[in-house]
């Protein structure tokens, strides 16, 4: 059985909380968003409410609510007709001026309607399942003046209703979805490679401090203890660490050996800060987006977030490498 997160439930729940002609709220969009608003929220829910994506048993029921409303509201002419009277669109009576009952019709009896929003939900459609929304329907057609509108197929089910308009449909999204899990399985090299950045970073870097250590007992230490008792300072940025009070004596080092050991030791601080530093901004950057969450902003936690502190970083800002 598939498990699901906390936040997954939350927004299925949250837009099936809505009645199904509830649009504004469905898409979490004030009343006076403009198109751009309406895209950008329609885009961020899809991605989280679709079935492929979120496993929770009523994601998909949640999916179809947050298509109708963006149906709707894409459309200037069924938005308009929202607006005014507050009901789906999609179910008043046509008011085609050609038509005028079954007994005044004037002209050709049908007149085409695409009974789907395309541009931007195809772009999302395409997104999920790599191919043609259209693929296995045919046009829609409202009948005469009482608003009755029929899907035509090129198989034999039954015209009338939109429930084979979706079975339709999802046999051919499955087979388009298996065919897409199959090529996400291969990931490319590249994208390898950035996935497990961070992990090989965090085995290399303790890797190459290692390499440099001579013996299993570090050669000096950033901090005076009663055995590293002896001051001395980095060449470029004036890093003060300590050693032995025998430590060149024990070494034997030579000038240029110890000037080279004064560069590694540098060399070593930076790198750990650095490493440090990075887990500091990541560590913030995830306070910050829990805390700016799909619905509300918790100031409390967000200033929490501001507030961090970042040691490691603030080092690198006084040597003036950040």
């Amino acid at each position: 059985m598939s498990s699901y997160s906390g936040d997954q439930e939350k927004i299925v729940l949250k837009v099936l909380s809505y009645k199904p002609h509830q649009y504004y709220e469905i898409l979490s969009v004030e009343k006076t968003a403009n198109d751009s608003e309406i895209k950008k929220s329609y885009r961020k829910l899809a991605v989280k409410l679709h079935p492929d994506k979120n496993p929770h048993p009523r994601s998909s029921e949640a999916f179809k609510y947050l298509n109708k409303a963006w149906g709707v509201l894409s459309d200037p002419s069924k938005k308009r007709i929202y607006d005014q009277t507050g009901s789906d669109p999609d179910t008043r009576f046509s008011s085609q001026p050609e038509a005028g009952g079954m007994g005044g019709m004037r002209g050709s009896p049908f007149a085409t309607t695409s009974g789907f929003n395309g541009g931007f939900e195809d772009d999302i459609f395409n997104l999920f399942f790599g191919g043609n929304r259209y693929a296995s329907g045919g046009p829609a057609f409202t009948f005469g003046n009482n608003g009755f509108t029929f899907q035509s197929f090129g198989g034999g089910e039954h015209p009338f209703f939109a429930s084979n308009i979706r079975a339709r449909q999802q046999q051919a999204q499955q087979r388009q979805r298996r065919q897409q899990r199959q090529q996400e399985e291969e990931p490319s090299f590249v994208t390898t490679i950035k996935q497990f950045l961070p992990i090989i970073l965090f085995i290399l870097v303790p890797l190459l401090s290692s390499l440099f250590s001579e013996s299993s007992s570090p050669d000096y230490s950033f901090s005076p203890t009663p055995i590293y008792n002896t001051e001395r300072i980095t060449p470029t940025y004036k890093i003060p660490f300590y050693v032995t009070k025998d430590f060149i004596n024990k070494k034997k080092l030579s000038t240029r050996q110890l000037k080279n050991f004064d560069y590694k030791v540098e060399n070593l601080f930076v790198q750990d800060k650095r490493g440090k530093c990075s887990k500091e901004q990541i560590r913030k950057n995830e306070m910050m987006e829990d805390a700016q969450g799909w619905f509300s902003t918790d100031y409390e936690k967000l200033r929490r977030a501001e507030a961090m502190p970042m040691p490691n970083c603030q080092a690198l800002r006084q040597l003036n490498l950040i």
